[in-house]
């Protein structure tokens, strides 16, 4: 009796040291668990360079600059009219391709806003020819085989990545100038013109150093007076004086094109 009195007396020790145990697992507190770091942010702050391609038009306009609408006051039949109270104006449109290279840096601010400055440089095959509209003899001529630009830009982040920006600022442009008078040449000037630009794009970084763009600009450049030479096509002899002739050229292009970002890599922060 005496032992089945102890053996009962263990067992209930036994079992209140269980649930005592069971008790104190169930107030321990809960493993600490860090928790992961959040994605990483890209920036748009710092340096990118990076090339471009695509294509173009231009559009030039040509007028005397006399009132008369006589290039070389008494020869009517020479120019874009043949007399009349007014100047002559025609008008040549064409297209071509370009392609070329941008540096730039920009700098992210309050959050979701992004400013710039950058500089570009194209090669360009636009180029456009057409027929005097008041002189069927003749062929004008405007082929711009480079521009550079520099221009500051203000964009806006939707997503860390994305940027939606628009621009502006001066582009210079090398056109050359030609007329043709029945098959001869009166003159091929070519100046480096400065004038203006605007544009916008879009640009998706694709990693934290790469970023694709697609971006429309136009391009406003001022009149430029410029000097050519008369000529009888059958003679094929000059006539002296020259003549000078208003033209005023303008163009627009669609690019696409990619950047490598330095200088903070894209900046991950």
């Amino acid at each position: 009796m005496i032992k089945k009195t102890r053996f009962l007396a263990g067992t209930a020790v036994a079992a209140v040291m269980a649930a005592s145990s069971a008790q104190a697992a169930d107030l321990a507190p809960a493993p600490y668990y860090k928790a992961p770091p959040p994605p990483p942010v890209f920036s748009w702050t710092g340096c990118h360079v990076g090339g471009n391609l695509g294509i173009g038009a231009i559009h030039t306009t040509w007028q005397d600059t006399v009132a008369d609408g006589n290039i070389d006051n008494n020869l009517p039949f020479l120019g874009f009219g043949f007399g009349g109270p007014t100047t002559r104006t025609a008008n040549i449109d064409g297209a071509g391709g370009v392609a070329g290279g941008q540096l730039g840096c920009d700098y992210q601010f309050a959050g979701n806003w992004v400013v710039g400055i950058a500089g570009s440089i194209n090669w360009s095959d636009i180029s456009a020819t057409g027929m005097d509209q008041f002189n069927q003899t003749w062929t004008l001529r405007d082929k711009m085989d480079w521009y550079s630009t520099v221009t500051g830009r203000v964009g806006w982040t939707p997503i860390s990545t994305a940027l939606i920006y628009g621009k502006g600022g001066a582009v210079f442009a090398h056109n050359n100038f030609e007329i043709e008078n029945s098959g001869v040449t009166l003159g091929t000037p070519n100046q480096v013109i400065t004038g203006w630009t605007v544009g916008a794009g879009v640009e998706w970084a694709f990693s934290p150093s790469w970023s694709i763009f697609l971006e429309g600009s136009y391009f406003g450049l001022p009149t430029k007076t410029e000097t050519f030479n008369n000529a009888f096509a059958v003679a094929n002899a000059f006539v002296n004086p020259p003549f000078t002739i208003n033209v005023k050229p303008s163009f627009e292009t669609v690019t696409f094109g990619v950047n490598y970002h330095f200088w903070g890599g894209g900046g991950i922060y």
